[in-house]
């Protein structure tokens, strides 16, 4: 696809990549951002260049086209250059840290309130009335649940591969819908089914809030999450909630209660946690005991970890678990319990690299997100080994992809690892002996 396209020539070409009709893509912007005002008339107006979308609305584009947002954005500036010939060309959008553009800042704070507290009210058996705005369907049915459900995951892979900046509102917006449409339901089932999505929301808002490092609200998120799990009666979305809480306190350095959290989950649901689940809730006790500085600990936890992978081999699982359980996830998280450790003994250095490596070269462009906080992690392991240049080299290559993630838990891990680098010339290698030092090719 050519790099210069004005914006309908690009949403055309890669719509008819992805084998989509302009219906379609409508349906599914409109999925994604919760308003159900998008036609193929007016997906037929963008490609013509009638209309050149908002900013809001390019995310959605974005999300329902798997395109990087700084992309649609370029070709929109081209598109509104050739409209105005007598104007100068747009510049370049400016967001802020978590991706907002100026008074959405506050906009996505008042979105983010307003939906935890029309969920809350909803999982608490209390109902909600539509929003002055919004319009709900007459009838709400499963065919919505499977939409709210398709808009859901549309997000959870672009916060993979992006970061949480900029779609925490949308979220929020979403999660508010899916309580409404609760509150307006009649049927149970659809009423059941509808009280799972919030749970699965509510736990992608706190994801995506954890990856902004706003760590108040993601506990909130959490919690709002496991309540509306255990009113749906979804003891396997609970337990995996729990050990996506238990991951938050690996980022907060806070061990002891990351494993109590794994305690937990394996109480409320062993019977129906598979091999892989397993194998990524070893994979983080790894990680909690390398925090807590017991080596031992974590050979024994990933040792069961790979055996637990092993066995889940050709197992299906959950949308909102399949991310977790994949190869790569396994040698990224037992790759940063050894880059923890390594931070007391450059002797954990090696391997911990090793992992990282692989990780690396699992990740595909759907995780670049990912794939760049383990370029953070193999960076922070050869500093500890003393190979300073080759880390210098590693972290210019993750800083590289910064513009085109919004996730402000990578943007301060990067800046702190670079005020180590920067301190770090004149520190000794950890191994002076060459034969000592693992192969970096």
């Amino acid at each position: 696809m050519p790099a210069d396209l004005s914006l309908g020539p690009l949403i055309a070409l890669r719509r008819r990549e992805l084998g989509k009709s302009q219906e379609r893509l409508a349906e599914q912007i409109c999925a994604a951002s919760g308003r159900m005002t998008v036609t193929k008339n007016e997906i037929s107006r963008y490609e013509r260049e009638e209309r050149v979308p908002s900013a809001d609305s390019l995310r959605h584009l974005a999300i329902a086209l798997d395109l990087p947002l700084d992309k649609l954005e370029r070709a929109a500036a081209r598109a509104r250059a050739q409209r105005r010939k007598q104007e100068p060309a747009p510049s370049a959008v400016t967001v802020d840290d978590n991706g907002l553009y100026g008074e959405e800042v506050e906009t996505e704070r008042r979105q983010v309130m307003r939906s935890l507290a029309a969920a809350s009210l909803v999982v608490a058996g209390w109902p909600v009335g539509a929003r002055a705005g919004v319009d709900l369907p007459r009838r709400i049915t499963p065919e919505h649940v499977a939409e709210l459900r398709e808009a859901t995951n549309l997000y959870r892979g672009w916060v993979s591969r992006h970061g949480g900046g900029g779609i925490r509102q949308h979220v929020s917006t979403l999660l508010e819908q899916a309580s409404m449409m609760h509150s307006a339901a009649t049927d149970d089932a659809v009423r059941r089914e509808l009280l799972d999505s919030i749970a699965d929301l509510a736990g992608l808002g706190a994801y995506i809030s954890r990856d902004l490092e706003e760590h108040t609200d993601a506990r909130e998120m959490y919690q709002l999450a496991l309540q509306a799990a255990k009113a749906a009666g979804d003891r396997h979305l609970g337990a995996h909630l729990i050990v996506r809480m238990a991951g938050h306190n690996i980022e907060l350095k806070q061990p002891e209660d990351t494993l109590g959290l794994l305690d937990a989950a394996q109480h409320a649901a062993k019977s129906v946690l598979g091999h892989g689940e397993r194998a990524n809730q070893l994979c983080i006790k790894a990680w909690a005991n390398a925090q807590r500085g017991d080596a031992e600990a974590v050979k024994r936890a990933v040792g069961e970890a790979e055996q637990e992978f092993v066995r889940a081999e050709g197992s299906v699982s959950r949308e909102w678990g399949r991310q977790h359980v994949t190869e790569a996830e396994l040698y990224s998280l037992t790759g940063a319990a050894y880059v923890d450790l390594a931070r007391k003994s450059a002797k954990h250095a090696p391997l911990a690299i090793e992992r990282l490596k692989k990780a690396i070269s699992l990740r595909g462009p759907a995780n670049a997100r990912n794939r760049t906080l383990d370029m953070v992690s193999l960076a922070e392991a050869l500093f500890a080994l003393g190979e300073f240049e080759e880390c210098r080299k590693v972290a210019a290559q993750a800083g590289s992809q910064i513009d085109q993630l919004a996730s402000n838990r990578l943007t301060r891990r990067l800046a702190e690892l670079n005020e180590r680098i920067n301190a770090g010339p004149g520190l000794r290698p950890a191994f002076p002996s060459q034969a000592a030092k693992p192969n970096l090719a």
